[in-house]
């Protein structure tokens, strides 16, 4: 059996979601690696189906803009 390589992506998260983050990969026995996969694909397949609700909300940076 093969697999495709898996092309690596970078998130900043704030440090308490990024802790949040950590207890729920360790809660449900999965590598930070293999949750951050599995709500990365369940949010596509969301928008992919019309559900912009994930969407909603102010997103916060990961590089302020100078002078913030």
């Amino acid at each position: 059996m093969t697999t495709a390589k898996k092309q690596p992506v970078r998130v900043f998260l704030e440090q308490t979601d990024h802790s949040r983050f950590l207890v729920q990969a360790g809660m449900n026995q999965l590598t930070p690696s293999a949750l951050g996969e599995r709500l990365f694909q369940y949010g596509l397949a969301q928008l992919e189906r019309g559900d912009r609700s994930v969407l909603e909300g102010e997103p916060s940076p990961a590089r302020p803009e100078p002078g913030r």
